[in-house]
């Protein structure tokens, strides 16, 4: 098979024959096959591979969603590359799902504008982001699904000391309840923020085991509620809301 330069080389040469043999009209045809051929090349050129890694549901949406469009998701994504670096698309930062939450991810593989990424690159934001919030955001997918509730950036890692008993019970419970203990500190957070959950600090029984309770609620979560707490802390808020919500006394022994 002929290389791309063969090729091109060799609809050059045809080209030229055609007008030797007084075809003049078959060699524009040539040379208009010629300037398609040689105008892919460009842009190829000009092109570069970009994974983007998306969950297999919100790929799936946004492979259809320009399908029924009629778009291509390359377009899209430099639609995204140009939009941000115009200002006038302001990216959401990645949300980092939970373990045990987190659907599997693969790549939506794109060949985008190269010289659209490497600006938007140079703004320290990655192009990958950018291109995966704008399709999930343009084809409402994801966590712009209808109905989605949008998990919230994990935080900083708290490390509160709890009786074992009371940390091993707590894991046990939330899990199978088919939750998960940060976001359940996050409820616990925003209904304290509403008004819905009067917290009382846990009092942890004398000579208890005490162990990390390693958790990473949301940030801005946690410092509203030690903006607006009195005399308690957000972990606090937390532990009562947790023992409350799965039946858990401070002084539960280990079995």
């Amino acid at each position: 098979m002929p290389t791309r330069r063969n090729f091109t080389a060799g609809l050059t040469a045809a080209s030229a024959r055609l007008r030797e043999v007084n075809s003049p009209d078959l060699a524009a045809h040539v040379d208009e096959a010629l300037a398609v051929l040689e105008g892919e090349i460009v842009t190829a050129r000009k092109d570069e591979k970009l994974p983007i890694r998306l969950p297999i549901t919100a790929r799936d949406r946004i492979v259809a969603g320009a399908a029924e469009a009629n778009r291509t998701v390359t377009a899209d994504v430099n639609e995204a590359f140009t939009r941000f670096l115009a200002g006038e698309f302001t990216l959401n930062q990645p949300v980092r799902a939970r373990r045990g939450v987190a659907e599997d991810k693969v790549n939506l593989n794109v060949r985008a504008n190269k010289t659209l990424m490497e600006q938007v690159a140079a703004t320290g934001v990655l192009p990958m982001h950018v291109a995966a919030d704008w399709l999930m955001r343009k084809y409402e997918t994801g966590p712009y699904a209808a109905g989605q509730n949008t998990l919230l950036p994990a935080g900083s890692t708290r490390n509160p000391q709890i009786p074992r008993p009371v940390r091993d019970l707590i894991r046990a419970r939330v899990a199978e309840a088919g939750k998960n203990v940060n976001t359940e500190i996050e409820e616990a957070f925003t209904r304290f923020l509403a008004g819905d959950f009067t917290p009382v600090a846990p009092v942890w029984p004398k000579g208890a085991d005490m162990v990390p309770f390693k958790v990473s609620p949301n940030n801005d979560l946690f410092e509203q509620v030690k903006e607006k707490a009195e005399g308690i802390t957000p972990m606090q808020v937390a532990l009562a809301y947790l023992l409350a919500e799965y039946d858990i006394a401070p002084d539960t022994a280990a079995e």
